[in-house]
């Protein structure tokens, strides 16, 4: 069902990508460069939100938190539909942003609690795996209402984007009924709970993490440029460069989960992930110097390289933060690792584009080494230190969240009690 709800929320985000800057400089007039400042001030919003609502949801709790912020956001979207004014924009936008950014670790702590220890990495894998299916299938259905080029069919398009996050919190709240319970922490534990960010080994890891992910500002931002400025290659070719990341990413995520279910395996991957990533550098310097049909073999290596790099890097990354997130705490470490990423698409593109392209050659080795060294941080980081284990949380029933009013734990916590601690203590 969570899985289902990432296909949902994916088609909204398609619908919404597709038909937002269209209609709000090309159908309301707002001034391209004040939508494009307003996004950029939302991003640092999403930056920031994550930490103060993942306290939130420590101590409100993972499920009430998530819900409230998806029906937010349905709101929201909602009334983008009755926008007319550039102000009420740029405060809707900054908000939705905010929201959005707080969900994932959300989510991320509800897939854990409601799938297990040995289903968790697998079931976030194949979220990931149909957001790609779900964002393209919104996009091309938004390109078909919006050729009609009519301000109602903007309007339908926020509407059932809206509809989609109402949809997205009854599907979270059936998967937490029909399983045994999201595990939370005693609110004492809950309220003496460590601050991410005074926990040095943790934020070595988020910022490690972080700079491992510039492989997504290197496909989405950095390849079609260096295509256009620095390789002979044909620019329809790009296309296929970015399909090629999109297919094998469905394709792997159905597969390297079953490499990251313990600390030892995703350690492993993140070694393997240094490897593709600088193997895919290594590619993309050799395209720079050759003729164009070796270009094309080599690019398409690169791409290949990267990708495979980037799965193994984020299916690692999921089971490792979860391990290393105390249970008082979960959400708030999570929120802070999700920080990590949401810095890299902010830092990404001006770093890779405006610092490194204008190297030439020596860009692709000073990214290589950025990526040998932020994986050395995270294998360094990654592993919790020993006796560090923490508590089994005790069980947030489907319905009120908290320990029932006897003070016992139903089997089901029980047991994701028992296999939470283990994963501490390995």
């Amino acid at each position: 069902m969570l899985v289902a709800g990432a296909l949902v929320d994916s088609f909204g985000n398609g619908l919404f990508l597709a038909a937002s800057t269209l209609y709000f400089v090309g159908v309301l007039r707002f001034p391209a460069a004040q939508v494009a400042t307003t996004l950029s001030v939302a991003a640092i919003f999403g930056l920031l939100s994550p930490l103060p609502l993942g306290h939130v949801a420590d101590r409100w709790g993972v499920v009430r938190t998530y819900v409230a912020l998806m029906w937010l956001r349905g709101v929201g979207f909602a009334a983008y539909a009755l926008i007319h004014g550039f102000a009420g924009y740029a405060v809707l936008t900054c908000a939705l942003l905010a929201a959005e950014r707080a969900c994932s670790p959300l989510l991320q702590v509800i897939v854990s609690g409601v799938a297990g220890q040995e289903e968790r990495t697998r079931t976030l894998a194949s979220i990931r795996a149909v957001r790609n299916a779900g964002l393209t299938g919104g996009l091309l259905v938004a390109g078909l209402v919006l050729g009609l080029h009519v301000t109602a069919a903007f309007q339908a398009v926020f509407l059932v984007d809206a509809v989609s996050f109402l949809v997205i919190a009854w599907m979270a709240l059936w998967a937490v009924r029909a399983s045994d319970g999201i595990p939370r922490a005693p609110a004492a534990d809950v309220r003496s709970g460590a601050a991410p960010y005074r926990d040095p080994r943790f934020m070595v890891f988020t910022v490690s993490n972080g700079v491992l992910s510039l492989f997504d500002s290197l496909i989405v931002v950095l390849l079609p440029i260096w295509v256009v400025q620095r390789t002979e290659l044909p620019h329809a070719w790009l296309s296929v460069l970015l399909a090629v990341n999109t297919v094998l990413t469905v394709l792997l995520q159905a597969w390297v989960h079953r490499f990251a279910t313990s600390v030892d395996g995703s350690v492993r991957l993140l070694r393997a992930t240094a490897l593709s990533l600088v193997i895919g550098c290594g590619l993309f310097a050799v395209a720079e110097r050759v003729p164009v049909w070796v270009c094309l073999v080599c690019t398409v290596g690169a791409v290949v390289a990267v990708t495979v790099g980037e799965n193994l890097q984020s299916v690692a990354g999921w089971e490792l933060s979860y391990v290393l997130s105390p249970a008082a705490a979960r959400a708030r470490y999570l929120a802070t690792f999700s920080m990590g990423m949401t810095a890299q698409r902010i830092v990404g593109p001006t770093l890779l584009v405006s610092a490194l392209l204008p190297l030439g050659f020596w860009a692709w080795v000073v990214l290589a080494a950025l990526f040998a060294a932020a994986s050395a941080g995270a294998v360094w980081s990654g592993r919790p230190v020993a006796g560090a284990a923490a508590e089994g949380p005790a069980y947030e029933g489907p319905g009120v969240e908290g320990e029932p009013a006897d003070g016992t734990a139903p089997a089901g916590g029980e047991r994701a009690a028992a296999e939470q601690s283990a994963s501490h203590s390995k």
